[in-house]
């Protein structure tokens, strides 16, 4: 039956004209009137979806993002942290390597140092010993002593008395074998002994240290001005108590080489001295010729010359 209407509605509207023509057109225009409004209620769907999915996807873009952020900074925090600690691993690496070169310089620079030091020092104490060891050899073997002493050596020379005076105490205590210490050739580079006179109380105290390079010649020019200081050497009472006076001493003085008397008393009894300091080489020399019997100045002269000799064989 549509079928028919249809051509009927066609029929007529070639026969009638425009009536019939707006009537099929205004069927027409509702039918696309209404594919319209079919149509726009599809694209308002299809609206309605892009829109759903465009927020879907802004939802899900921004998760992404937020998800994507963090890790893109954690990927630029971590080549941060890769390029940092490939810049600071070599630094640290080569400060690290840096301190361990120089302690282990520092440790291999005083240990070398500290065996050099410690060579050092075992040189200088077997030279001051073999030193040593010649002074003893020295003294222990005075065969040319002048006539009356005996050739046997004793212990030091110990002094009657303590002096009060510095200058004098200087000069008995080099005599007795403790002389200055400054730029001694070693703690054994010192030696001292007595010989027995012929006479009631006579001997003669040697005492000889050898210094280092020229401080012997120091010395020697310090014992020289004690000699002219020491005036009177007193232990503070009328029984020990001698006065520096003139004694010729032959061929004693010079450069290297100076005398000196003291006359008085010792324990109350008459005593004299005899005071000789000499230099020979790097040895220091120091002599006491002394007793109750007025000693002989050319004696006293000639104990000096033999020990200038004897100890100038140390230096050849």
């Amino acid at each position: 039956m549509r079928i028919v209407h249809a051509a009927v509605a066609g029929f007529l509207a070639l026969a009638t004209g425009p009536s019939v023509a707006t009537y099929a057109t205004v069927g027409v225009t509702g039918g696309a009137t209404a594919g319209v409004a079919g149509g726009a209620t599809a694209t308002e769907r299809a609206a309605r979806d892009t829109h759903a999915t465009q927020r879907a996807g802004a939802r899900t873009g921004s998760g992404a993002g937020a998800r994507a952020t963090p890790d893109a900074g954690a990927a630029r925090d971590a080549r941060a942290m890769h390029s940092t600690g490939a810049r600071a691993t070599p630094d640290a690496g080569a400060a690290r390597d840096s301190r361990a070169t120089q302690g282990a310089g520092a440790r291999a620079g005083s240990g070398a140092g500290a065996r050099v030091a410690q060579g050092a020092g075992t040189t200088r104490d077997a030279m001051a010993a073999r030193s040593a060891g010649r002074l003893r050899g020295v003294l222990g073997t005075m065969r040319d002593l002048p006539e009356g002493f005996f050739s046997h050596a004793r212990a030091p020379w110990r002094a009657p008395f303590r002096p009060r005076a510095s200058a004098c105490r200087a000069l008995f205590d080099a005599a007795a074998g403790k002389p200055a210490r400054d730029g001694l050739g070693g703690a054994t580079a010192v030696t001292a002994a007595t010989y027995d006179g012929p006479h009631l109380g006579e001997l003669a105290g040697v005492g000889l240290a050898v210094y280092d390079g020229n401080e012997a010649a120091g010395h020697l020019d310090a014992l020289r001005a004690a000699l002219i200081r020491c005036a009177t050497a007193d232990a503070g009472t009328p029984y020990d108590r001698l006065k520096a006076s003139p004694v010729p001493l032959p061929g004693i003085g010079g450069p290297d080489a100076a005398g000196r008397g003291l006359t008085g008393r010792v324990g109350g009894y008459p005593y004299r001295m005899h005071l000789v300091v000499a230099r020979s080489g790097h040895t220091l020399i120091t002599l006491v010729h002394a007793g109750l019997t007025p000693p002989d100045p050319a004696r006293t002269a000639e104990l000096a010359r033999l020990l200038v000799r004897e100890v100038g064989t140390l230096d050849g």
